[in-house]
């Protein structure tokens, strides 16, 4: 499985396709992610971190799709999604490599059952915050 896609590559494989803008679609993400966030917004239990920190990148996902709905376009892969920020949002490159590492923590996580442990949360908990912040501002 390939680790990075290109735009180019996401565009020409009919990955990420334009399409009509739909703002009550990228509401709806955003409302579901704010959802998410306010429920994962507290301390947990040690035996709940992978929980949080795979919520945490389910929350950028929903505000990259909200990103991507409002602005006419749609996307089929996680992948693409990375392709998306970089050819979209300028000065996010260390954003987009911590979503990108985070996307590669959560698939640990959800397909081989990775344990997360406290100190992974706490290095990175505040950043993954701000990414949020930043998409939620994004046009």
């Amino acid at each position: 499985m390939a680790n990075e896609m290109s735009w180019k590559e996401c565009v020409d494989g009919n990955i990420i396709t334009e399409t009509q803008a739909d703002e009550e679609r990228s509401n709806q993400m955003l409302q579901m992610a704010n959802l998410r966030l306010e429920f994962w917004n507290k301390d947990v239990d040690d035996k709940f971190i992978a929980l949080k920190v795979e919520a945490y990148y389910d929350i950028i996902k929903e505000l990259i799709f909200a990103h991507l709905y409002k602005n006419g376009y749609n996307c089929t892969n996680h992948l693409c999604l990375i392709a998306y920020l970089k050819e979209k949002i300028q000065y996010f490159d260390f954003e987009i490599q911590k979503i990108d590492e985070l996307r590669k923590v959560r698939n640990e996580i959800n397909y081989r059952g990775l344990t997360i442990k406290k100190d992974y949360l706490e290095r990175n908990e505040l950043e993954f915050k701000n990414i949020i912040e930043r998409l939620k501002e994004e046009p």
